[in-house]
């Protein structure tokens, strides 16, 4: 995998049948896990010149192990402490771990960081071997392969087969190949099909060629040709070609290691950490919900807000640990908690990581991605508990619908959806028809946009509180008009929605409507002693005033008080039907208003039309009030203008 060249034979992914696994070693310092690769593959992991010279591995090394019908990809892993965060992305997509414990040093500082390590990975299978066989007697072997069992007891790698072996002599190797392979078929893989994602964990140019990156796949396939997307850059890429361990491939799948060399993208966006993913499969987001586990060889509690450095795939980034409910993590625990950086993370359902000190210095816990698209909290805590307890254990269907309640009503798309959600994205169409089924996905408001119930309650939940604080800083208000609501409503979900979930509300009595207001049915219009007192003044004026009412500014003047007071005690009564607002200067009490509409469409239906002169005349009004109730008439539909006459406007439809 050192280059891409054009020499080589192509090979086609159905030329031999072969199962594909990411192997990964683990260990301490010197306890030959760079010999043992080489004693198992004939590769020296070892590259750079000053690893041959000082004997230590200070960089990822890759190597191919074929036994059978299945292929390893081999990454051999630097062991030195200050080469961790190497190490965890050389751990990343690892299926089966070799874990190397040297038989004359037995378990050391690094291998017990290590198997920390593949714990908190996921890595659910593996080996150990132990190593130097050859320079120990059999009681020491014995002993040592005591120690690395009851190390292992209580994490991932629990019953792992313990293999002695020599690099040297080569006794143990077979026992060792064939413990591997057993290792290889307990494992689930991901379906090697839909999206590619690969995590970069080596770049390099080719002369004549451009950039190569080198990674293992985690999901999917990508082929020749292939367009791609590199995150965080969010830039696309095209796929040149393709090798698997030195071999031209037409295409690669998950548990592969693969060299891709890429054109269309500049190299200053290529480095470890980066990402290749199918476009539209990954977001970038600043907070993760994870699960979180402290370990017990931390020692200390882990505190709500701490800094540390996240190490999720071959990336690592310093993020700020918000816990859900709790001020402390005692060492040992678990919870929920979010993950909050400065810049955008990549991340899929399911993905595990490793959290280390703000110096990198030490492993603290690590777990698992929830949402790898999450938001600051707006729920309580009991009610985010419950849905993170759906993600991390309910069904294919309660995670999708945990995604589609976060989602709102804007649908993802399918890989957006499967990146979320884990549900492979030929699944989704069955898993959605379940979830509809069972009425937990459909029309929303009668309207033809779908969407869980559970977010139409979060969506009402906020309009109602958002209500709420209106009425108690406007007390006597007769609450938020209309279109107001509805424009709300607009901005947070869909223009389709937005009226129609209103008129659902208001019709199942959440909501209630007063006049051209809307407010929460429990909210009755509060006002002082004073107000009511000139509200009910206000009102008796109108009703006597009949079709010459007096206007605001001498609504006040007699009122003793402000214009703004008696329009404000006037949009009330609006509201609670006993006036009608004429225009910016005028209120006609309701009464009035419908022997208006009565007089007009009694005279109009008498000759087919009327002038303002004539209604005047019948109304006993002068035209300085005609002129607006008229104008008002016509814009609220009742009459319309044809020339100097009025006519009823539902006559002309």
């Amino acid at each position: 995998m050192a280059s891409v060249t054009d020499a080589g034979t192509t090979i086609s992914d159905t030329a031999v049948p072969i199962r594909h696994y990411i192997l990964g070693t683990a260990g301490h310092i010197d306890h030959g896990k760079t010999s043992l690769v080489r004693a198992l593959t004939g590769t020296n992991t070892d590259r750079l010149p000053e690893e041959r010279r000082r004997g230590m591995t200070i960089e990822l090394g890759f190597a191919e192990l074929t036994i059978d019908d299945v292929c390893f990809g081999v990454v051999d892993v630097p062991g030195h402490e200050r080469f961790v965060r190497t190490m965890v992305a050389g751990a990343t997509g690892v299926d089966v771990g070799l874990l190397v414990v040297a038989a004359d040093d037995s378990v050391m500082p690094q291998t017990v960081e290590h198997v920390e390590i593949l714990h908190l990975l996921g890595v659910r299978h593996g080996v150990v071997a132990v190593t130097k066989i050859d320079m120990v007697d059999a009681d020491m072997v014995e002993l040592v392969s005591e120690e690395v069992t009851d190390l292992i007891a209580d994490t991932s790698l629990a019953g792992a087969a313990v293999c002695p072996v020599s690099s040297v002599t080569g006794e143990g190797l077979e026992v060792l190949r064939a413990a591997l392979l057993a290792a290889a078929a307990h494992v689930t893989q991901t379906p090697a099909s839909g999206p590619f994602r690969m995590t970069v964990d080596r770049v390099f140019t080719v002369q004549g060629r451009g950039a190569v990156v080198t990674g293992s796949s985690q999901r999917g396939v990508v082929t020749s040709g292939d367009t791609l997307q590199v995150w965080p850059a969010d830039v696309p890429c095209r796929v040149r070609d393709l090798q698997a361990h030195g071999q031209s491939h037409t295409s690669l799948s998950r548990g592969q290691r693969c060299a891709i060399n890429l054109s269309g993208v500049d190299r200053e966006h290529l480095e470890r950490g980066a990402e290749l993913a199918t476009p539209g499969y990954l977001q970038p987001s600043r907070m993760l919900d994870v699960k979180l586990e402290c370990l017990s060889s931390y020692g200390k509690p882990l505190k709500s807000t701490s800094v540390v450095r996240l190490e999720i795939g071959t990336a690592e980034v310093p993020v700020r640990v918000v816990l859900l409910d709790r001020k402390t993590l005692v060492a040992g625990e678990s919870d929920f908690a979010q993950l909050r950086g400065g810049a955008g993370i990549t991340a899929a359902y399911g993905q595990r990581f490793i959290i280390r000190d703000e110096n990198a210095t030490r492993t603290i816990g690590g777990g698992v991605v929830l949402r790898p698209l999450a938001r600051r909290r707006r729920k309580t805590p009991e009610e985010e508990r419950a849905a993170l307890i759906a993600l991390e254990t309910g069904s294919p269907a309660d995670r999708l619908a945990q995604v589609l309640r976060a989602a709102g009503f804007e649908l993802p798309s399918d890989l957006s959806l499967s990146c979320q959600s884990g549900v492979e994205p030929n699944e989704l169409k069955t898993v959605l028809a379940e979830l509809e089924s069972s009425g937990r996905w459909g029309p929303v408001a009668g309207t033809a946009i779908h969407a869980v119930p559970a977010a139409v309650d979060d969506l009402t939940a906020r309009l109602f509180r958002w209500l709420e604080r209106y009425h108690r800083k406007q007390p006597d208000s007769p609450g938020r008009l209309t279109d107001t609501v509805v424009g709300w409503l607009e901005r947070l979900t869909r223009r389709e929605i937005a009226k129609p979930l209103v008129d659902v509300l208001v019709k199942s009595k959440r909501l209630k409507r007063l006049g051209r207001f809307v407010c929460l049915p429990s909210f009755a219009p509060q006002l002082s002693g004073a107000d009511e007192k000139i509200l009910v003044a206000v009102v008796s004026r109108l009703r006597g005033a009949g079709f010459q009412p007096p206007s605001v500014e001498t609504l006040a003047r007699e009122a003793s008080t402000d214009r703004k007071r008696i329009e404000r005690l006037a949009t009330l009564s609006v509201a609670l039907g006993d006036l009608v607002r004429i225009d910016g200067k005028t209120y006609l009490h309701a009464d009035s208003e419908r022997a208006l509409r009565e007089a007009v469409a009694k005279l109009i239906e008498a000759s087919g039309g009327v002038s303002v002169s004539e209604i005047r005349e019948a109304l006993g009004s002068t035209r300085k009030f005609v002129v607006p109730l008229l104008e008002y008439l016509d814009r609220v539909g009742y009459t319309r203008r044809v020339g100097d006459r009025r006519v009823l406007a539902k006559a002309n439809d």
